[in-house]
């Protein structure tokens, strides 16, 4: 009788009359008077286990219509009636239960103060206590109920699949919960959820959101076979690597497929639920285990509320994610500038609506940063108090061929950009660096050691007026023109997956991973320090092909092949993060390390970009890779055989310092 009167509830609820009038805030209104006058009621009922007598019953009728009053009004002044019942969750029941405090307070101190004076004032304190828990309770529960009969009318317009696949779901945490949740409401999915499996033993055997906990990751083979299960679903969100590497090769030798839910990342950038499932991708696989993004928001937007932010290079990779990961920061503007339209036209969108336009000014500019009339101009408009270098030619064959372009565009912009900062007098400014900058064997990676010491530079010239820093890491998955998606169109089209060397090893992280740090590094700047990410360990490129061969369901030397191509021109076996005289230590925040600044000769700095400068507008290559040579950067190129170091001046400057290594 009960399950056919709440299936009959979707088809009441869908008629016009009913959304209209009976689900009306008038009538909600009207619905916790009620609620009022009957709780106020039974309360005198219970405390005399009957109708009241005499004084009591007039007491009560005299009252009874100022508590109503009163309880709506209290509700209208917390906000109650701005909440909508069919969302209606335990911040609500904690809301109506503050609201009617006042009430039942007042009511209370009525009672003590005119006890002996006035009792038509002095309501009995039992009956006080009974009103209070019967109002909450009823006003809670049909709050309550109205949301399940909402769900369920949802739930009845969505047709679930014949079939429902049977899944475990690895980590009973507050993600999995959160998955369960999402995916109970999901008739669509199609996933009927038989269990949890996690590590923590205190959870073993215990039942959770409804789903039993059977057994540790351990047992995942056996409760595969046993549970007939179709899919297994990772709901942590902030699983380390290797675990899922084992729980991946575990389901695979059982032929079980996998899914994941998104990281803490995508979830924090508003971007993706955790009923977003997926299947593992090779970004689960490599990059570091997470940072404790609670205090990294709590760190980070100390540094950045309020403040007008702009980032350079908007439009890229690092700066895209930069942007999306800064709006979670509350600053007061950012403004996201590039020189490729579309880039910015795209970015904008994203950003705006991720967060609202409400909520945080986006302003997209489009700008040629070696234009300084142009970049004088915006500066003057917006004032930033904070800005993210991330404008630079990136890749390193496409350089190689076409030195004059990186020099004009990552030195000779930088250096119009300094000047700009110099001049409005920006409170912090962070270079984004790699780690190809260390010891460069391409124009790209000398290009920006170059401006990690023009960065120092103005850090010195400036002293403690502005706070300038560079943070410096490896290769990032997932970004344009890098090694994840060309070998995954290669996989698409067929093969082969072309890898240049079979011993060249590269260090990754994850995208989102490398904006936060980045960001974070940019809280502890001040006078030019390098700030090196944690890579974790280095993956070998041939590894990362077969892995994600495996991945897409294929068979190495079946489906697909690798083909060894050869290095590229300027490329190293093995990128490093540090300069052996650099050093580096422990910063406040986990796995960011700082280098200080190198001694060097600034003065000739000067000379040296002013010299690399001419011989770009000139066209002059091979003019730029002896400059390179002769600068004390630790460049070396195949274009050139070694130099006499006596030809350019301070070609054999050296530091003689110590190399520490980075420590937990």
């Amino acid at each position: 009788m009960f399950s056919r009167a709440i299936s009959a509830i979707p088809k009441f609820e869908a008629q016009p009359w009913v959304r209209h009038y009976v689900l009306a805030r008038k009538v909600q209104i009207a619905v916790d008077a009620s609620i009022t006058a009957f709780s106020f009621m039974v309360a005198h009922i219970l405390r005399f286990d009957g109708w009241p007598p005499g004084i009591e019953a007039r007491r009560m009728w005299l009252i009874l219509p100022y508590v109503v009053l009163g309880r709506i009004a209290a509700n209208s002044l917390a906000g109650i009636y701005k909440r909508v019942w069919r969302y209606a969750s335990i911040p609500d029941v904690g809301q109506l239960a503050w609201a009617a405090c006042t009430v039942s307070g007042l009511l209370l101190a009525l009672r003590i103060i005119f006890a002996e004076v006035e009792p038509y004032l002095t309501v009995p304190i039992g009956i006080i206590l009974i009103d209070y828990l019967l109002v909450v309770s009823g006003m809670s529960g049909v709050r309550i109920f109205r949301r399940v009969t909402y769900e369920s009318a949802t739930k009845a317009k969505i047709r679930a699949p014949g079939r429902r696949q049977r899944v475990l779901m690895v980590g009973a945490g507050d993600a999995g919960i959160m998955a369960v949740r999402e995916i109970s409401r999901r008739r669509d999915l199609g996933i009927g959820i038989c269990g949890f499996v996690d590590d923590d033993k205190s959870k073993l055997r215990t039942v959770i959101h409804g789903v039993p906990v059977l057994g540790s990751t351990m047992d995942l083979p056996g409760l595969i076979r046993a549970k007939h299960i179709d899919q297994v679903i990772i709901t942590m969100a902030s699983s380390p690597r290797k675990t899922i590497r084992r729980i991946l090769d575990v389901c695979e030798s059982v032929g079980v497929p996998v899914r994941i839910i998104p990281g803490l990342y995508e979830i924090l950038g508003n971007r993706v639920t955790v009923s977003n499932l997926r299947s593992v991708e090779i970004e689960d696989l490599l990059g570091r285990d997470t940072i404790d993004v609670a205090a990294w928001l709590e760190a980070s937007r100390q540094a950045y509320l309020n403040k007008r932010v702009m980032v350079t290079g908007g439009g890229g990779s690092i700066g895209r994610e930069l942007c999306r990961q800064l709006a979670v920061l509350e600053p007061a503007e950012i403004i996201l500038l590039d020189k490729d339209e579309n880039s910015v036209f795209e970015v904008e969108r994203e950003v705006v609506a991720a967060v609202g336009r409400q909520a945080i000014k986006v302003s997209p500019v489009v700008c040629d940063l070696r234009i300084a009339p142009r970049l004088n101009r915006i500066f003057s408009r917006y004032r930033p108090h904070v800005v993210f270098h991330a404008a630079a030619h990136k890749h390193v064959p496409l350089m190689e061929g076409d030195a004059s372009e990186a020099v004009l565009n990552n030195i000779n912009g930088t250096a119009k950009l300094l000047q700009r900062c110099a001049q409005y007098q920006v409170e912090r400014c962070v270079m984004v660096s790699t780690d190809k900058a260390v010891n460069p064997s391409s124009v790209m990676g000398a290009t920006k050691r170059v401006a990690e010491l023009m960065f120092q530079a103005q850090a010195v010239r400036l002293n403690a007026s502005c706070h300038y820093s560079c943070v410096r890491f490896g290769n990032v998955l997932g970004s344009r023109g890098s090694v994840i998606p060309i070998f995954r169109e290669q996989i698409r089209s067929g093969g082969p997956v072309t890898v240049t060397h079979p011993e060249m090893v590269r260090y990754f992280m994850t995208m989102a991973e490398a904006a936060q740090l980045i960001i974070q590094a940019g809280v502890l700047g001040q006078k030019g320090e390098i700030f090196l990410l944690d890579m974790g360990e280095p993956v070998s490129v041939l590894d990362l092909a077969k892995d994600m061969i495996r991945l897409s369901g294929l068979a190495l030397g079946e489906d697909i092949d690798i083909e060894i191509t050869g290095p590229r021109p300027g490329e190293k076996l093995m990128e490093q993060l540090l300069i052996a005289e650099e050093g580096a230590q422990t910063t406040r925040f986990e796995k960011i390390f700082v280098a200080p600044p190198l001694q060097y000769d600034f003065a000739r700095l000067d000379y040296w970009v002013e010299q690399l400068t001419q011989a770009a507008y000139s066209g002059d290559d091979r003019a730029i890779f002896r400059i390179f040579q002769g600068m004390g950067i630790g460049f070396r190129s195949l274009h050139l055989e070694p130099i006499n170091k006596g030809i350019l001046p301070s070609a054999a400057h050296r530091l003689n310092g110590r190399l520490l290594q980075p420590v937990d």
